[in-house]
């Protein structure tokens, strides 16, 4: 009698999970709107979320890729629920100097979920017409 083993093989084909890579914050105020932004640096994903918390209030919004913009980030759109989150993250900058921003992507390989800092004392500060510009690295 010979006793036969299934032995699960990952195959070249299967899909590897979503990597969030970092994000970018940026305040412009230069004429062109929007004058704030949030892109977020993901690999491989098919859905991301992005979450903040401030003095209780929670806040989430999808974001949607943006192909115009080289490197193809995806963009947290100005709309509810993204105003939501826009507002909480300039309060915890104005107040305590800082914001915590977790990002959630989802694709066919599962998930990845992170948590980054956005500390105003490690932005680049250029007023009048850049007075925020903030890139976080995973």
């Amino acid at each position: 009698m010979a006793l036969v083993a299934a032995v699960p093989v990952a195959t070249a084909n299967a899909a590897a999970p979503p990597r969030v890579t970092g994000l970018t914050y940026f305040v412009r105020d230069d004429g062109s709107l929007p004058h704030v932004r949030l892109l977020v640096d993901v690999k491989r994903a098919d859905i991301v979320r992005v979450a903040t918390v401030f003095h209780g209030r929670h806040a989430s919004a999808p974001t949607r890729l943006d192909a115009r913009i080289s490197g193809h980030p995806w963009v947290l759109q100005h709309q509810q629920p993204g105003g939501r989150v826009y507002r909480l993250i300039r309060r915890s900058l104005a107040r305590r100097g800082s914001a915590s921003v977790r990002i959630r992507a989802r694709g066919d390989g599962g998930s990845d979920r992170v948590k980054l800092k956005i500390r105003e004392s490690g932005c680049t500060k250029d007023p009048p017409f850049y007075p925020l510009d903030c890139t976080i690295h995973r």
